[in-house]
């Protein structure tokens, strides 16, 4: 039988979901968010997961940019930082285009 499909997981393993937060967190004027921008990545990335799975048993599936908009929504929240509409827009921008594992560019 001949391969005709190649599946594979690209978040997590090909890009890296922590890259929006640590070059946002290297922004001018960031001070605030670097003191917690491994916090909001690791939350982000949790409730994502989490929303996702919990979305699944209840049969209440939606898309995978409201999970994304959601779980940093709690990230946010639970940093402090659920204030700052500027900065939740940024995250959400780079999100969209996530930085590769430097390994990735040689495979």
């Amino acid at each position: 039988m001949p391969i005709t499909t190649c599946v594979f997981d690209a978040y997590g393993t090909l890009f890296d979901v922590a890259a929006a937060a640590r070059e946002c967190a290297a922004e001018p004027g960031r001070e605030k968010f670097a003191a917690k921008w491994v916090q909001v990545a690791t939350d982000w990335r949790l409730k994502q997961l989490q929303y996702t799975w919990l979305r699944g048993l209840a049969d209440a599936h939606t898309d995978f940019w409201e999970v994304t908009q959601n779980g940093l929504d709690f990230a946010l929240e639970a940093a402090a930082l659920d204030g700052d509409a500027e900065l939740r827009q940024r995250l959400l921008a780079l999100y969209w285009e996530l930085s590769a594992y430097s390994e990735v560019r040689h495979a």
